[in-house]
Parts: C-alpha cells; sequence; structure tokens
C-alpha cells in the first residue's frame, strides 16, 4: 500500500481522491480547509488544518507517515507547502515554491515568456505605482486589468465588459495596487484579446509535457456568458480530446508553447517542475496576424475547477501510477490515456453567488441517484453541521455527465441537477448545442473582423 496525502477539500479534491482511491494499492489521508464528504468518505482518515501553513502540512505527513503527496489548490503551492514536504522525505505532486511563482505573480509568468521569447504572450505592461499606471491606461486602447496576485479567478477585469470607462479602469488600478490582492503589489495592464478561451492540462514530470484532453471552462455567471467572473460555472471536453473550435494544429502550438515554459523555468530558477500544468489559452489574433492563434491568458500550477472534473473520471490508468511517475520524473505518454467520452460539468451555486453567497444552507444530494444514472458528483465549498451538508462560501457541488457526445453528456448533466436540492442554481446552457454553436462562429469570425487593440499594441512595441 502507498500512503498518499490528499491536500485541498474542493470538487477538484474530490475528483482527485475519487481517481486515486481507485486504486486498490492506495490509502489517503486528507488534509482540508472544510469538512467536505466526499473526500471524508473516501478517505483513510481527514483533518481539518490551514493548508497554506508548510510546516503544518509536513507536522502532518509525519505523523501520518505518507509516501506521496498530491497538492491541490494554488494557495499551498505558493507558499511552500512543497518545499517542506520534500524535506521530510514526501514525493510531491506540485511545483516549489519557486516555481509556483508561475502563477502567484503573474507578472512573473508574462516576464518569463517575454526573456525567453516563447509564443503567445500578449502585448502588456507592468505597474507598482499607481500614477504610472494611471497615465499609461488613459492613452491605451482597449485592455485587460490583471492583479498579479492570487485572486481565486475574479480579479480580472476588461474594458467594456467589467470596466465602462477609461475612469473605472483607472479606479480599478488603483484598488488593485492598494489591496494587494495574494500579497502582490503589481498590476498587469494588457491588450484586451477577442477570442474563445480553453484549458491545456498537463502532467509534467520535470522534462515531458502530457497533455490532457481540452476542456472549456464557463467564468461568466449567467446564461449567455453575461454577468460578473467567477470560479467557473461548468465546462465540457469532447469524446476526441480536442474542442469544436480547437483544431489539432491549436493544440499542437499551445502544448510546445507549454512544453518551453518548463525548459525557462528550469533556466531561470534552477528547478525542475514536477506536477499539473495548467495553461488558459485564447483563439485570438493580434495585429499582423492573418489567423487567430493560441494566446496564454495565464497559467495555472495545479489542475483547473472545474476542469479536472471533466477529464480524470475519464482516465483510464492508474492514477497513482501518474502520479508517482511525476514525482519520480519518468512519466510516459503510454501512463496516460483516456476513455473517448464527451464530458459536462455543471455547478449548483449559493443563492447569492459569487456576491454574496447565502452561508450555512443545508442541502440534500441524492448520491444514488446520480450514480445510477450514469454520472458524478463532486463536493465543493460545503460543510458539515449536525450530520447535515451545509453551503460555505463558494460553489456548492459539481454534477458532471458523460456521453457519447457533448449534447449527450449536457442532458445527462442537466437531469441530474435535480437530484441536489436547497437554494441552489446553476446555468443551465452549458454544453448546449446553441452555445457551442456560438463558439464556432466566434473563432471563424476573427479570420475576417476587424481589429481593436491596435492603440495598446503600438504603444507597448
Amino acid at each position: 500500500m502507498t500512503r498518499v496525502l490528499l491536500v485541498g477539500s474542493g470538487a477538484r479534491e474530490h475528483a482527485i481522491a475519487a481517481s486515486l482511491s481507485r486504486s486498490a494499492s492506495v490509502e489517503l489521508y486528507a488534509a482540508m480547509v472544510s469538512r467536505n464528504p466526499g473526500i471524508i468518505k473516501l478517505a483513510k482518515s481527514a483533518t481539518t488544518m490551514k493548508i497554506n501553513d508548510p510546516q503544518a502540512v509536513a507536522d502532518y505527513a509525519t505523523r501520518t507517515k505518507v509516501e506521496l503527496a498530491v497538492i491541490g489548490p494554488e494557495g499551498p503551492l505558493v507558499t511552500g507547502v512543497v518545499d517542506e514536504l520534500i524535506k521530510a522525505g514526501v514525493r510531491c505532486v506540485g511545483p516549489t515554491k519557486k516555481l509556483a511563482s508561475l502563477e502567484g505573480d503573474k507578472a512573473f509568468c508574462r516576464e518569463l515568456l517575454d526573456k525567453y521569447e516563447i509564443p503567445g504572450n500578449p502585448f502588456f505592461r507592468i505597474f507598482t505605482d499607481a500614477n504610472s499606471a494611471e497615465a499609461f491606461i488613459k492613452i491605451a486602447g482597449p485592455i485587460a486589468i490583471k492583479p498579479a496576485g492570487l485572486t481565486g479567478g475574479k480579479g480580472v477585469k476588461v474594458s467594456g465588459e467589467d470596466l465602462p470607462s477609461k475612469e473605472a479602469e483607472v479606479e480599478y488600478a488603483r484598488q488593485v495596487l492598494q489591496s494587494k490582492p495574494g500579497g502582490v503589489a503589481k498590476l498587469i495592464v494588457e491588450e484586451r484579446l477577442d477570442g474563445e478561451e480553453y484549458s491545456v492540462q498537463a502532467c509534467v514530470d520535470g522534462h515531458d509535457v502530457h497533455v490532457l484532453p481540452l476542456v472549456q471552462d464557463h467564468k461568466r455567471a449567467y446564461d449567455g456568458d453575461s454577468g460578473p467572473n467567477t470560479g467557473g460555472m461548468g465546462s465540457y471536453s469532447d469524446r476526441d480530446q480536442l474542442l469544436p473550435f480547437v483544431t489539432r494544429k491549436d493544440l499542437e502550438a499551445s502544448s510546445q508553447i507549454m512544453a518551453n515554459v518548463v525548459q525557462a523555468l528550469k533556466k531561470e530558477t534552477g528547478e525542475e517542475y514536477h506536477g499539473i500544468l495548467y495553461g488558459q489559452f485564447m483563439l485570438a489574433r493580434s495585429v499582423n496576424e492573418k489567423k487567430p492563434s493560441p494566446k496564454l491568458v495565464e497559467f495555472n500550477c495545479r489542475f483547473g475547477d472545474p476542469e479536472a472534473m471533466n477529464v480524470l473520471p475519464l482516465l483510464r490508468t492508474d492514477f497513482e501510477e501518474v502520479c508517482e511517475k511525476i514525482a519520480c520524473g519518468n512519466l510516459s505518454a503510454r501512463h496516460v490515456s483516456f476513455e473517448s467520452k464527451a464530458s459536462v460539468c455543471k455547478y449548483l451555486v449559493p443563492t447569492g453567488y459569487p456576491d454574496n453567497a447565502d452561508l450555512g444552507q443545508e442541502i440534500q444530494v441524492d448520491e444514488i441517484a446520480i450514480q445510477r444514472e450514469g454520472a458524478s458528483i463532486f463536493y465543493a465549498s460545503v460543510d458539515m453541521k449536525d450530520g447535515h451538508i451545509v453551503t460555505a462560501a463558494s460553489r456548492t457541488v459539481a454534477v458532471v455527465g458523460f456521453g457519447d457526445t457533448i449534447e449527450v453528456a449536457e442532458r445527462l448533466a442537466e437531469s441530474v441537477t435535480s437530484h441536489v436540492t436547497g437554494p441552489l442554481w446553476h446555468r443551465r446552457d452549458i454544453g448546449t448545442a446553441s452555445l457551442i454553436r456560438k463558439r464556432i462562429e466566434h473563432v471563424k469570425s476573427l479570420e475576417t473582423g476587424r481589429l481593436v487593440n491596435a492603440p495598446l499594441q503600438a504603444g507597448i512595441a
């Protein structure tokens, strides 16, 4: 038996726990922020603790005598949990603190791609001074403003969507620099890209990058891609491991960018990347480009949430073996294979989410009915109160449907939402034929559409 420590307590971590538990050789231990009933059910031992505290996690690993650790969320990675676990003799799936700067400091990421001349980097400027940022923003064209630190996927604001005027752009830039999200007093001003986003997740064993099936996440809260940004309301993947608007050539270009970044990190830091690397890309067209090409929105140093729920249940190979080979540096393509199935994930979230989530409300989940229909459920931001499951601060549960087509998977996912009751709501359009058709038509339009970002690009170039 291999004693495996899972760090984290969300739906992504529940999906990781479920995949690990399919291996007969795994004895699972969990360090969590809140009491996730799905993880608790699968683990031999589970405890709540401050998972961003490297020493506390390492002490727990020592007490439980775990041999391998899988780190779910970004917080523990950025604070250096992996560094302490390695010191304690634990093999890890997750990068060290220095390498996790790729996610923890978006300015570091942009500068790394720029320094090593890696394609896919949009035009950008980095600011630490509010007056300098204001002067630039006032003369720039349409932009995206990003805090350099961690914001839980909710920090990016875009001209014309979240920021209706130059005054709003300047105000948000000042707010970011004053509040220092994630403890980083920097912001990035980038050209506003017009295109379609997609997620490329990969297993990295220190040198090789093994790409998983592509997924498209949906950040906007409401149907039709309207409303505020969220941590992700749902996602879908296709049976051919591409997406309806992403070609094999696009995937190869995206994968090469990721491989180049892994090599650049080794040169920059002297350390090898062992873990999951998740590139958020956008098919978009910049000035002087005739066709859209992959542009990097950001890198994350772990599985996506919800994207993990789309791919991990379809993994054919032993996930514990995959994790061991990631940590030890000898993963090959034959170790990572997937069923030829499409998947659709839909998040059920509390009333008032994302701004004022209604906390502490009881929900009921008929897990048996969901499993009987062939779907999966993963608990996210929940807690246990007097033996009942109650809502916590963020997304509540994710349901995932599978099928030979995206359409079949979507119908199943939508159907099983009825087995989760309580003060919850969800986006109903994720994975529907009409929304996917809209994505395809959008990408086609980029080949002939007029670009609007030239003023910013000209200023930066």
